[in-house]
């Protein structure tokens, strides 16, 4: 099986994430599984239950989403 990646950086001047994927990395549904393994491996890592995750994502989402400009990421 070969080795696959993922880079995120942040663009603060611009309001940003910048996501680099591997060449072999493709297909949206792997990326996507990817990532999101990745964001829920990190909510464990910090203690968070199932509850909270669900609820962090039910209060922020629609923030990612806005077409106001109104981000979270704007505001970091």
């Amino acid at each position: 099986m070969e080795n696959k990646s993922v880079q995120i950086d942040t663009d603060y001047d611009k309001h940003a994430l910048n996501i680099k994927f591997s060449d072999n990395l493709t297909d949206d549904r792997e990326r996507g599984y990817i990532l999101s393994a990745a964001f829920l491996s990190f909510c464990a890592s910090q203690g968070l239950d199932k509850q909270e995750v669900i609820e962090m994502i039910n209060t922020n989402y629609s923030q990612f989403t806005d077409q106001d400009g109104s981000t979270l990421f704007k505001r970091l």
